[in-house]
């Protein structure tokens, strides 16, 4: 029997097959591979495992083609709670290293993740993702470094001219009013953008973020204005926008800045020196930590009562506590890392505040804050020594 008639004599319908002389049963021999007389369960057995390694195959094509589409997101993820204290260098003055921590805290990006990375990130509860234009605007990643670079800068003047005004120096010499952040769809956007500092409205100086509010006070929806900015890169320019509503009160004028002032102390003769390294961390977000953390350094006893006490917030000239990005993610990450307690801007609103109630799951306790004043009325609490503040500031000799 040739090996065509026998595969010709196969018959997948077959049950029994015919048993003359010279024939195979069909429940025996199915056909012919290679040459070579297989049965029914070896070809079930071999299809099974072509059928498996095709679909290996494609599953690693289509997984290495994966790994390099990448999308056009960005993914906030939790970051990290650092001590404030190793951060701050005191010299020609004495200083009072703590038991307790001050930390700020930050958030991790993952910018532009690819396919795998972003559903499996997608996922996570603790991750947010975001559209890349929602972070960078308009700018690259290195422009965008800088912008928050230059934020963390200003926001640790800031941090230090508050403290030492806390402890009874004349230290708050505003300089300007710079831009932390750019409301979307309202009349600054595509006009200013973070980083640029407002030297004027309609040829009127500002040197304070309140004297921009008093001044817009002054305008209405639908009213054309005149800019002076001092960009990024140190140019300076005149634009115009139409100013537009504010949401909540449609007969109020809304530029549509998170406005903060820029402080010049590096005139001020103190006898001592309070420097601030926060390393490759950007954005303004850590001035409340840095603040208290001065007034610790500066001052005896424990500001914290011992104790670990996560912050977040940015830190105003007026004492002003306000709201940041990405605290659902910093909440997570001072769960995860233990901390007890968490102070952030209520300036965030009550519907934020429960979703990061409801993140940290009753692990850590969610304060939130209007100003210095009532962070350090919180420290208090904890048994923190704010006393020591007042005592300091009473008995300063300010140099004139």
């Amino acid at each position: 029997m040739s090996d065509s008639q026998q595969e010709q004599d196969y018959d997948p319908n077959s049950v029994a097959g015919t048993h003359a002389e010279g024939s195979l049963s069909a429940q025996t021999v199915t056909g012919v591979v290679d040459g070579v007389m297989v049965d029914a369960a070896t070809i079930r057995r071999r299809n099974r495992w072509f059928g498996a390694g095709s679909l290996a195959f494609l599953l690693l094509v289509v997984g290495g083609v994966g790994a390099f589409i990448k999308t056009d997101t960005v993914a906030l993820m939790p970051g990290s709670a650092r001590d404030t204290e190793p951060l701050i260098n005191v010299e020609g003055t004495e200083s009072f290293p703590s038991e307790g921590e001050l930390l700020f805290t930050t958030v991790r990006l993952r910018q532009n993740p690819n396919i795998w990375e972003y559903l499996w990130l997608s996922v996570d509860s603790d991750v947010e993702i975001v559209p890349i234009e929602s972070i960078l605007g308009d700018r690259t990643s290195e422009e965008n470094r800088a912008v928050n670079l230059r934020a963390m800068s200003d926001s640790k003047s800031v941090a230090t001219a508050v403290a030492l005004e806390q402890l009874g120096y004349d230290a708050i010499q505003p300089d300007g009013v710079f831009v932390a952040q750019v409301v979307e769809d309202t009349a600054a956007d595509g006009v200013i953008d973070p980083g640029d500092i407002i030297r004027e409205i309609d040829g009127v100086a500002l040197s304070m973020s309140l004297e921009l509010v008093d001044i817009l006070a002054g305008y209405s929806p639908g009213d054309e204005i005149e800019l002076t900015i001092e960009a990024t890169d140190g140019e300076v320019e005149s634009r115009r926008l139409v100013l537009g509503a504010k949401e909540e009160d449609a007969a109020a004028a809304f530029l549509g800045v998170a406005p903060q002032t820029l402080v010049n102390f590096t005139d001020l003769d103190l006898g001592f020196d309070v420097e601030i390294e926060s390393g490759n961390v950007g954005g303004p977000s850590a001035g409340l930590a840095f603040t208290l953390a001065i007034l610790d350094e500066l001052t005896p006893g424990e500001l914290t009562g011992g104790n670990r006490v996560a912050i977040t917030g940015t830190m105003s000239v007026d004492g002003a506590v306000g709201p940041v990005g990405g605290v659902p993610q910093k909440a997570a990450a001072v769960r995860d890392l233990g901390i007890k307690y968490f102070i952030v801007p209520r300036s965030l609103g009550e519907e934020t505040i429960a979703e990061l109630r409801a993140i940290v799951d009753g692990k850590v306790e969610i304060i939130p804050v209007d100003d210095l004043d009532e962070a350090l009325e919180v420290l208090g609490r904890f048994g923190g020594d704010v006393s020591a503040i007042s005592e300091f500031a009473s008995s300063a000799q300010v140099a004139e």
